[in-house]
């Protein structure tokens, strides 16, 4: 009877533990893309930059990523390491900042990355959602290291 008791109790208390875990907890979703970021498409990507609009642009792709190839003029702060490279980005809260990473939902390195900066206070956060792979698809000009 005591052997019965104690397996009756221990699935009552794995019921009770699988009743407070939630059902589906998954880290492979992408972070959602907060309201207060605008999203970029190529097309408007390229008339910007062909257009000599003044923007930061920023690859928030892994560093041997952006040395192997990226959209010209992106500056490189990998989205892990955007505390210790908080100094290249602009003093005016108000500048556009565009991230770019390889595409999202497939990398969440850019959502990332311009989930930060909104957090610094920046108020013009875009973030160019096709990514560097559509870029490099249409054969729109890249520089390499």
């Amino acid at each position: 009877m005591k052997k019965f008791a104690i397996v009756i109790g221990g699935l009552f208390l794995g019921l009770g533990c699988a009743l407070f875990v939630p059902s589906h907890v998954s880290s492979d979703e992408p972070p959602p893309i907060p309201k207060e970021v605008k999203i970029v498409h190529t097309a408007q990507l390229k008339k910007m930059l062909d257009g000599r609009e003044k923007f930061l642009l920023v690859d928030s792709r892994i560093g041997s990523e952006y040395q192997e190839g990226h959209i010209l003029t992106a500056i490189h702060v990998y989205d892990k390491e955007m505390e210790s490279q908080k100094a290249k980005f602009p003093m005016n809260k108000e500048s556009p900042i565009v991230f770019y990473c390889n595409g999202y939902p497939k990398c969440p390195r850019s959502v990332n990355a311009a989930t930060i900066a909104l957090g610094w206070g920046y108020k013009n956060i875009s973030v160019y959602l096709e990514g560097y792979p559509e870029w490099e698809k249409k054969d729109y000009p890249v520089e390499r290291q």
